[in-house]
């Protein structure tokens, strides 16, 4: 598992974390709702690892659907893991690196488990096969050895054992995963992600009344 998904990050944050969640629009089994066609999708093949980015609209919810895959060296699917984003957020976060301002808005923050600039996370959560599970994208400088690469991003995806809180919001279990997988991307992949996501929002916003009531 992903060393810095710690279980030490979500101490004292339930509030935060019911502010982000909402439980209403998620859906309540993984892989149940017909969704639109993949809006980006890019095969990775290097030394050590191959597998699949894969970007969604979901804009009844006003969500992106972020999908990321391993696969074997023949091609076949080991493993996958996705989660849900809200489709604002992550946009001005994309935006924000193409425009060189992310160093400034998206600052490192160690308590929320982003240890580097320009990095981002979001949490959620659904119930899945009756039970509820945490979900939790994060960003940051990919990690080489010690230090990081600011020229290339670590993308992670990341399901989790939770328990529901009074306030709706779903606290994981970090000692048990359920599963986790992670990409690099590039910050050349991050220009072309952001203007599809741009487009699409547009496009949905021009063609849609009264398209932020979600």
């Amino acid at each position: 598992m992903d060393k810095e998904f710690t279980k030490d990050m979500f101490e004292n944050v339930d509030e935060y974390l019911s502010s982000l969640d909402d439980t209403s629009s998620e859906p309540t089994t993984q892989e149940n709702k017909d969704y639109d066609q993949d809006l980006y999708k890019k095969w990775f093949r290097s030394k050590t690892q191959s597998g699949f980015l894969s970007i969604r609209p979901w804009f009844d919810a006003m969500k992106l659907k972020i999908d990321i895959g391993k696969t074997s060296a023949d091609g076949k699917l080991i493993s996958s893991t996705n989660v849900f984003v809200d489709a604002i957020d992550f946009a001005a976060y994309l935006r924000s690196i193409t425009n060189g301002s992310a160093q400034i808005n998206y600052q490192a923050n160690e308590r929320m488990g982003v240890p580097t600039d320009e990095g981002f996370v979001s949490y959620g959560g659904g119930m899945i096969d009756n039970k509820p599970v945490s979900r939790i994208f994060k960003s940051h400088y990919w990690q080489s050895g010690e230090s990081y690469d600011a020229m290339s991003f670590a993308w992670k995806c990341g399901h989790f054992q939770a328990r529901k809180s009074d306030s709706g919001a779903f606290i994981p279990d970090m000692s048990k995963s359920l599963s986790v997988d992670m990409i690099k991307v590039t910050r050349q992949d991050i220009c072309t992600i952001s203007y599809k996501v741009d487009l699409a929002l547009s496009a949905h916003a021009a063609s849609t009344k009264e398209w932020y009531h979600v």
